[in-house]
């Protein structure tokens, strides 16, 4: 048996919760063509080759402006620390940037030795491309292996899996973890905020799980949400017309969670403005966003 955890690393909407999700044939990560979409380190073990795979995706590096993004940015650096591999995840319809840069320069700061470059979005681009992008990086850093792929179609994740098989040490090192409903109840719930409010917004939001009852004799959850935006003029873009929007958010997510528990579900959203709470620290850490304990 080999087991060890792999951080997935790189700037927001390069694919990595695509790849993610893909290879878990399920979903742990919620995508969106939107910038800062993961908000937390998510785990989640992949049975692989008798193989235990213990990804640790991150949120993508951004310019701090808000405490909220100071806990964003920590949870990447966290992830190196206990990382046996990286995958530092590269989109090839875009260029090196300086979020690239920040990103690669945080990997040579905390001496990570074992990087494999993934290539994404390989379905568009051009050979000279791959290598031209492959070059660059690896003159930073050390990289063991690249590994060019597409996500959507599957094209070499397999190819990148036996990598991570081959790099990855022998023994059971792994801890037990344990879901946590809340977080993967708001994760759902802000995902059909991004999906279904104006572009300006998501950031402004965070999604606090008031309560989470299950009645055994009925067979039904019951979750009571607070969705917190900044301002009084963001408010009712959530609620939209008659409450057009907030009822659409519910059934949307609704779905996803039948999906996910398999029972009836009663969600209940609720819209609450609280001024500046991504640099409110006691909010930050009743909503999960926060590395204190």
């Amino acid at each position: 048996m080999k087991s060890g955890y792999v951080a997935i690393t790189g700037k927001p909407n390069v694919g990595k919760s695509t790849f993610l999700n893909t290879v878990l044939k399920r979903k742990v990560a919620i995508t969106s063509p939107k910038p800062q979409t993961t908000r937390n380190q998510i785990h989640a073990v992949l049975d692989y080759n008798d193989t235990k795979i213990q990804f640790v995706d991150t949120p993508g590096w951004h310019a701090p402006n808000f405490k909220l993004d100071l806990f964003l940015n920590s949870q990447i650096k966290n992830s190196y620390k206990i990382a046996d591999v990286v995958l530092l995840f590269i989109d090839l319809t875009r260029p090196i940037d300086d979020e690239d840069k920040e990103i690669i320069k945080l990997l040579k700061e905390y001496e990570v030795e074992k990087v494999i470059l993934v290539l994404t979005k390989s379905d568009v681009s051009s050979v000279s491309k791959i290598t031209n992008y492959e070059t660059q990086i690896k003159n930073d850093i050390n990289v063991l292996e690249t590994v060019v792929i597409s996500s959507k179609k599957q094209s070499n994740v397999d190819v990148l899996l036996n990598k991570i098989v081959d790099i990855l040490p022998q023994g059971n090192k792994l801890e037990q973890l344990y879901d946590n409903d809340n977080f993967v109840i708001s994760e759902i719930i802000r995902e059909q905020i991004i999906f279904n409010t104006k572009q300006e917004l998501p950031y402004a939001t965070g999604v606090y799980i008031e309560s989470n009852n299950y009645d055994h004799i009925a067979k039904l959850l019951t979750i009571q949400a607070i969705i917190l935006v900044e301002k009084e003029s963001q408010k009712p873009i959530v609620i939209g017309k008659g409450g057009s929007m907030i009822k659409k958010i519910g059934t949307m997510a609704r779905k996803e969670l039948l999906d996910i528990f398999d029972t009836k579900i009663n969600l209940k959203l609720f819209v609450k403005v609280q001024s500046e709470w991504r640099n409110n620290e006691k909010v930050l850490s009743e909503i999960g966003y926060s590395n204190k304990k």
